[in-house]
């Protein structure tokens, strides 16, 4: 630990008075970074506390001033992102919970869910090679990228779909009317 800051030792070693220290010249500096990401200085006051709490437990790894400062930094920066990142999930969930809130909604969630599972059903029961061109062709694949997927012609793809699309046609012809009967 030669060449390090007699404060920075302390930190390392366990001193509370030296985290201390680091607590009161960073933080402040660190909720103000943290609000241009979040814009919400609570929030912002929270992850720094908890990045705190991190530097603290992982004090015996800090290296120098610079990685210090580079670790609270970093921590900062991942866990506003993280933050984001839940709010965006939350808000995706928050919408599901509404469409399931409406009955109307959620009939037609459950018609939606069905009718996916008949089709897919139908789509596993076709000859392997047309079946895989389908579901390639869902994964959003051209008809050139699913031939050299599968390492056939495109004329060949062309003729696996089309003969796929009849089947699941003539499979499939009823499955307005089971909508119906549904509830849709």
């Amino acid at each position: 630990m030669s060449g390090l800051d007699s404060t920075l030792i302390a930190f390392i070693q366990g001193d509370e008075r030296a985290f201390h220290h680091y607590y009161v010249t960073y933080y402040d500096a660190l909720c103000l970074f943290a609000t241009r990401i979040i814009k919400d200085e609570e929030i912002c006051r929270d992850i720094a506390q908890n990045v705190f709490i991190n530097l603290w437990k992982a004090r015996g790894t800090i290296e120098s001033e610079l990685h210090l400062k580079m670790y609270l930094y970093q921590s900062m920066r991942h866990r506003c992102m993280n933050y984001l990142k839940s709010l965006q999930l939350e808000e995706k969930y928050r919408y599901e919970y509404r469409l399931l809130e409406s009955e109307e909604d959620y009939r037609n969630m459950v018609v939606e869910e069905e009718v996916h599972r008949l089709v897919m059903e139908e789509i596993n029961l076709l000859p392997e090679e047309q079946r895989r061109v389908i579901l390639l062709h869902l994964e959003g694949k051209s008809n050139i990228e699913i031939a050299e997927a599968m390492e056939i012609s495109v004329n060949t793809v062309k003729t696996h779909k089309a003969r796929a699309r009849q089947q699941l046609k003539v499979k499939l012809k009823d499955l307005f009317f089971v909508a119906l009967a549904i509830g849709v």
